[in-house]
This record gives structure tokens, C-alpha cells and sequence, in this order.
């Protein structure tokens, strides 16, 4: 899938809370309150948790850039505090996508 296309399904999934996407690994990572860690049960989905570093990008950095290849925020912040909710991402994991988008090409 394109990457504007995975980050408008992430972003309608996830209620617009932020995402980042972090190209080298191939990974995207949905920041949600901090102590989600403590009880998430997922083994499909990692969960960071107390101690776990994680590079932020800029804010500005909305967009990939191919000769960086440096993370970006593949669905930005709204405003501080604004974070997906647990139960969009444990969603997002059980249907490993957005319901409906099996239909989407």
C-alpha cells in the first residue's frame, strides 16, 4: 500500500490520535497513554513500555523522505496530550485492519 493511504486508514481507525512511522524497521508506532504497557495482552502487537526508548520525530516531519529514510509522523500530534485510544489500537490489531477496508482497493 501506498504510504498516504496507510496513514488515512490509520488515521480514521485510530481517531486521528498520532502515529509514527518509522521506515527503516518498517514499523508504525500508535502512541497511546502512558501504563497501556502494564496491561496489554496482544502477542500480534508490541506494546513500549516504562524504560523503552523511542525516537520522536520533528514535528514538522509530516512526510517520508527518501534520502533520509528518518521516522516520521505518519499521523501527526493534534495537540499535546491527544493519543489513540486503547481500544481503536487493540481494534486495529484484532481485524489487522480498518473494518470495511477489505472492501477498498
Amino acid at each position: 500500500m501506498e504510504r498516504h493511504t496507510v496513514s488515512d486508514r490509520l488515521a480514521r481507525c485510530l481517531g486521528g490520535g498520532p502515529v509514527i512511522h518509522d521506515p527503516g524497521f518498517r514499523r508504525y508506532y500508535a502512541l497511546v497513554p502512558p501504563g497501556t504497557a502494564r496491561t496489554w495482552c496482544e502477542p500480534e502487537a508490541a506494546c513500549l513500555g516504562e524504560g523503552t526508548y523511542l525516537g520522536v520525530p520533528r514535528g514538522d516531519r509530516t512526510e517520508f523522505d527518501e534520502q533520509t529514510r528518518a521516522s516520521y509522523w505518519a499521523v501527526p500530534m493534534v495537540r499535546p496530550g491527544w493519543l489513540c485510544a486503547v481500544a481503536d489500537v487493540r481494534a486495529l490489531v484484532w481485524a489487522g485492519g480498518c473494518p470495511g477496508d477489505e472492501d477498498e482497493s
